[in-house]
């Protein structure tokens, strides 16, 4: 089959669906061995919605990875639309990524890393201060998030190869 034809029939799911369960196999044990070492655990759902946005249309980029982070609230039993709205807010600002920086290399990638780790964050803010809520504390930012940061971009590259075979590569075009 040549590789620019689509693909089809069940070749079309297999992909998405082995990544989805790699995506909670692999999350969960990050998860835990993070957990072991006193740290945050590096986070592929953001990675899987920065990666959505990099790969399709702006709009349904911000569905599909709300309806990721979707999926971890309720995998997670956190509260449900948290992760979602975070997942969301760090894929809009991939988005910016992709129509500022596309085809930049390693700076792309850099950029995409940080700019979704600091949009899924800004979200996590706005959300505790329009619940004037604890959730999120200056404590907490400064002991999670440059580990997170850090462990995150570690994966990103490993993950980025999971998600051209999965969901295939980038496009080469602008989807705008």
């Amino acid at each position: 089959m040549r590789a620019d034809l689509p693909r089809r029939g069940l070749s079309r799911w297999l992909g998405p669906l082995v990544l989805v369960v790699l995506l909670i196999a692999l999350q969960g044990l990050l998860t835990r061995l993070a957990d072991a070492a006193g740290l945050p655990a590096p986070d592929l759902f953001l990675l899987t919605g920065a990666g959505l946005a990099w790969r399709m249309r702006p709009a349904w980029a911000l569905v599909a990875a709300y309806g990721v982070g979707l999926g971890q609230d309720v995998l997670g039993g956190g509260m449900i639309g948290l992760h979602a709205a975070g997942i969301a807010g760090g894929a809009l600002l991939v988005l910016l990524v992709r129509r500022y920086f596309a085809n930049s290399g390693p700076v792309q990638g850099l950029l995409t890393v940080v700019m979704a780790v600091v949009g899924q964050w800004l979200a996590f803010l706005l959300i505790t201060y329009w619940l004037r809520s604890e959730l999120v504390t200056v404590e907490l930012l400064i002991r999670t998030v440059p580990p997170a940061l850090l462990l995150t971009l570690l994966v990103s590259g490993p993950w980025e190869r999971v998600l051209e075979w999965g969901i295939g590569p980038r496009p080469s075009e602008n989807l705008s």
